[in-house]
Order: C-alpha cells, then structure tokens, then sequence
C-alpha cells in the first residue's frame, strides 16, 4: 500500500461554488510552485538508458506533505533520457520531494515546491456526511451529469475537442472514456513487440486530458485503461509482464490528474465460465488490489460489466464506486437495490439506452425522466448520444466523437440531453443538495414511475414523470397536469413547481403553505412532468 495517507474534502458554506477556475496554471513542471488543486511534475535526465526503460528503471518520488504526511508516488518514462514524477497538490504550502531509484542518476535527488492557493475545484471524493453523494476537494457538491465519450483519447479521432467543448457546454462534468483505440484492444498502447509503450499514443492521451485540465477543470473524466480488451484482462494475471504495464503506467502518469478518476475495464461478463467477453471475479479483484496498493492520491476506482448484470464488486475494499449498465430504469429501482447492498459508495447508472443505439421512441423525454429518477434514488445517471465507441468514419456520422450541438443541429441526433441544463438550475436556485437526502417512495406509494420522492429534514423534492404509458421505450409525457399524493412529515411546508423542460418555476395556486402530517393531494399549474419542491419554512 502507499503511505496510508487518506485525503479529507475541507467543507465550506457554498456547496454550489462556480467550478471553472480563471487565471491558474493547473499543470506546473519543474516549477518552484504550483497551484493547490492542481498538479505538479518534477523531470529527471538519465545519462544511459537501457535497453527496456519500461522494466530495467524503478523510480519512486517520496513526497512530504505541509503537513508533515508522506506520499509514494512512481515515477515514469517520458521517453528520450527523461524520466518523471507528478503530486497531486492537495494543500497549500510547502512540499519537500526526494527520489530513489535503481538508477544512480535518478536516486538520491531531492527539493521543495510551494503550493499556493487556488480557485480549483480539486479531485472528485465522497461527500464526507454522505459517502453516496460525490464533493470535489474544495468541498463543492458534485452535480453528476455524465455522459459516454468512450473514443474521447484515440488518437484516430479528429473531433475531440469539439466533443469536450460542447459537451461543457451542454453542461456534462463526466465522461467516460478507454485507452484503446479498438474497441476489443489495447495493442494501440504498445510498441509492436509488447516490450514496451507507444508514446506518441500516450502522449496524445495526455493532451486530451490536459486540455479540459485547463479549460474545464470541473469534468471528470472516467478513464477505462484495459477498455474491452477482455484477453488482456487474463493476460494480466497469466503472468504477462506487458499487461500489468498499462494499470502501472497509466497511474504514475496520470492519478495526479485532479480530472482523473479509474474504470478498470468496460462491459465484461463476470465469469470464470469460458467465454469471449467473460472475466474470471478473481482477476478483477487482483487488479483492483493492485491499482488500488499503487494509488498515491487517492484517486476513485471502480469496474464495469455487462448490461444487466449489476456489480459484482459492492464489497471488495479497493472499490470506491459501485457502477451499473442496465436498460430502462426511468423509476430508479436497480440505484435503489444497490444503496441497499452498500451504504458508503456511490451507486451510478453508467449506461442505459443510447440516442442512436437502443434508441427510445422519445428521446428528451426518456434522458429526462432517467436523470431525475435516478438522482431522486440517491444515485447518479449517465447519457449516451451518438455511437462513441466505434471509430469516426465521417465528419457528419454517427460514429466515434462529435460535438452534441451540432450533432442535434445536423439531424445526425435527437436532442436528448437538452434538458439537463435545467437540472443544475433547479439545485442552483434553490439553493440545495442531496447531501443526507434519502429515497422516499414509500410516500407516494410505492410506485416509482408513477412518483420519485426524496426527503430531507427541511426540503422533500418529488419528481412527477406524467407518461403516457407504463413502457419506458415508447412513452412520452402526457400534455396534462401531474398530479401526486404525498403523505407528509407533520408541520408546515411551503410548495413551489419547477418545469424540468423550460427551467421555469412556479408558485403553487391559491397554497403557498401547508401542514403536514397527513396525506395530500397535489396538481402541477403547468402540463407535462413536473417536479415538485417542498421546504420548511
């Protein structure tokens, strides 16, 4: 294991803080300072470089944090006679660095850094009250709205940076995204011969990395080092010496990253049955202990397997998060099951259906209603839109990365994600979180596509999906009024509707104010779903 060190989020008062920061150097090498929350690199030359650098050179930097708490963090090759190590500058003051390694040139070589204070949100962690919930290091709240850009690092993609542009701009803070650049391999991150790393594909990797870095500081990125390379999986625990080498390498690169957060691998079958996409339990579990004993800042980690096979890792002690793919689960109930099975790790619906793969009949709608109900089950959702995990083939295609916008304006793609603006608007203006939050269905019945209710101490938010039918596939939202009956805690409540399509609130007609402590009836003054907000005075 490193150090032991556990990295706390420092709450502050505004949980809902503007989250892009202006003016910093995110990224800082060979600097004598840096700016907290961000990363720090220190480069080292060797004379003579042998033969096979990716496994003839160990390097580790000892990091002593202001506080007096030490960090292992593995140094890497750069390539040419360069080798590097990064920090992850979780607080502000000075930090001390020494190095040791096999090679006399790089052992025994040490300094200092200051870190100063900065406007960056910092590393995704769980809420410190509520490990269900996620916070940045600086404390903020993390509004998950997240979005699958499998094909966002290939270097074959020519349109990445108008994805991520867009994608902020839409107001996506996750993506999901693998290392490789075939969708069923890696062989992309390696010299032809196995016997090394490409690094002119990782380098390409870091520059699609470090330009959000930069400009949208606020989006995580999920990245998937052994994507769908089911056969490297077994090659790892087979006792291939070049498997290991893409976990090993991608954390000494990149676990600094405060944008960076780990997905071992991506729709597997978790099996130890022969099969092409099947993967033993245990060889997950061996590389989960491994990525998890090498992480020196405490990056979140996680798996992904097959579509409705749930997560078989709820338990496993390197798992920070617990990551689904299912279909349909507009009423919450999978999030709901497995918040039940773990009570402090995050619960996110990772994949469902796709804009143009499995696509609904009614996109808006169903991205919609599958965002709000899964928020309002204490979990976290994710969109899919275009067919990001095949290769680009054509500038106005459907496949690999495009920008959303003008994906939607060229016809190419509904417009699904067009609502979800108006989720943070309704956070935002009411001035809430989901932190301590918990499911309440059982307020309105039982019946999650009919009503999704969350409730806290002071504020019951209820989601009023209003579909025309009981199939998620093909329902749309009915042109009338939402009604529900809640059955509300005793003592005053004052009522206000929000239109999740416009990002409008309302006030509710003739009741600004009512009494619980009994059941009630309620109707929305608009037509359409509606969510319903209720606040003690």
């Amino acid at each position: 294991m490193n150090s032991g060190v556990v990295f706390r989020v420092i709450l502050i008062p505004a949980l809902l803080l503007p989250c892009v920061a202006v003016g910093t150097d995110t990224f800082s090498s060979d600097t004598p300072t840096a700016a907290h929350r961000g990363v720090w690199e220190k480069t080292l030359a060797l004379a003579a470089v042998p033969a096979q650098p990716f496994f003839d050179v160990e390097l580790h930097f000892l990091f002593t944090l202001p506080d007096g708490r030490e960090v292992r963090a593995e140094g890497f090759f750069k390539g040419g006679k360069t080798w590097a190590a990064r920090a992850y500058c979780a607080q502000v003051g000075t930090w001390k660095w020494r190095s040791v390694s096999n090679q006399p040139d790089l052992d025994g070589r040490s300094g200092s850094f200051e870190v100063q204070p900065s406007d960056l949100p910092g590393k995704l962690r769980k809420y410190p009250d509520d490990p269900r919930q996620f916070a940045y290091d600086n404390g903020q709240w993390f509004l998950h709205i997240g979005d699958t850009g499998y094909r966002y690092v290939a270097a074959a993609e020519p349109l990445w940076q108008q994805y991520i542009d867009e994608a902020a701009e839409i107001g996506f803070n996750k993506v999901r995204t693998w290392f490789s650049s075939g969708r069923h391999d890696v062989a992309a991150l390696f010299t032809p011969d196995r016997q090394g790393l490409d690094l002119a594909y990782w380098n390409e990797i870091e520059r699609r990395l470090t330009y959000p870095l930069e400009k949208y500081p606020h989006i995580q990125f999920q990245l998937i080092p052994y994507g769908e390379d089911w056969p490297e999986l077994v090659r790892y625990v087979q006792g291939d010496r070049a498997a290991p080498l893409v976990a090993r390498y991608a954390q000494a690169r990149f676990s600094a990253f405060p944008n960076v957060q780990w997905c071992i691998s991506n729709d597997g079958i978790i099996s130890s049955a022969e099969g092409r996409r099947n993967v033993a339990p245990a060889t997950i579990e061996r590389i989960g202990r491994d990525m998890r004993a090498r992480e020196p800042w405490g990056t979140l980690l996680t798996n992904h397997q097959a579509r409705r096979s749930g997560y078989a890792f709820a338990d496993s002690p390197w798992s920070d998060i617990i990551t689904l793919e299912d279909r349909d689960q507009v009423a919450g109930e999978l999030v709901l099951k497995y918040r039940a099975l773990s009570k402090d790790a995050p619960v996110v619906l990772d994949e469902d259906r796709y804009g143009n793969y499995i696509s609904p009949r009614h996109d808006r709608y169903f991205f919609r209603r599958l965002m709000w109900a899964n928020l309002l089950s204490g979990g976290h959702a994710t969109y899919g839109g275009l067919n990001t995990f095949e290769p680009f083939d054509d500038p106005r295609g459907i496949k690999g990365m495009h920008g959303y916008r003008t994906a939607v304006q060229d016809g190419r793609l509904d417009d699904g994600a067009a609502d979800f603006p108006h989720i943070k608007r309704f956070f935002d203006e009411a001035g809430l979180t989901l932190v301590g939050m918990e499911p309440n269905d059982a307020m309105s019945g039982n019946d999650g596509h009919a009503v999704k209710v969350i409730a806290g101490e002071k504020a019951i938010i209820a989601y009023l999906p209003n579909a025309d039918s009981r199939t998620p596939e093909t329902a749309n939202v009915a042109e009338t009024q939402a009604t529900c009956r809640l059955s509300l805690p005793p003592g005053g409540w004052r009522i206000r509707w929000y239109d999740p399509r416009t990002g409008r609130w309302h006030e509710n007609p003739g009741a600004g104010q009512i009494g619980g402590g009994d059941a009630r009836s309620f109707q929305s003054p608009f037509s359409g779903d509606a969510v319903l907000l209720l606040r003690r005075p």
